[in-house]
């Protein structure tokens, strides 16, 4: 059995779209997807497992940063505004 399921908003039945949209406090466009997941939640590591997480977290940031040191700001600003480009049709730059 599946723990995820999708759907268009016009596909679902009235009374499942009303509680869908009473529970986000809006009306559903029928364009829209609908996704509902179903999972266990599980607690929060502690003591030497959490330090441990927390170490290999910061190692990765760290080594994260140290790559992006190595590319120029003019770089990256070009890389972001093709990124803009691709994503939201319409955006121009600020002049």
């Amino acid at each position: 059995m599946s723990n995820v399921l999708i759907h268009k908003a016009w596909e679902l039945k009235p009374q499942t779209r009303a509680a869908v949209e009473a529970e986000l406090g809006r009306s559903l466009m029928d364009d829209e997807d609908v996704s509902i997941m179903a999972f266990s939640a599980h607690d929060a590591p502690t003591g030497e497992a959490r330090s441990q997480t927390a170490q290999k977290l910061e190692s990765y940031f760290e080594r994260i940063d140290g790559q992006a040191a190595l590319v120029s700001d003019e770089a990256a600003e070009a890389g972001l505004q093709e990124a803009l480009k691709k994503v939201r049709p319409g955006y121009r730059e600020w002049e």
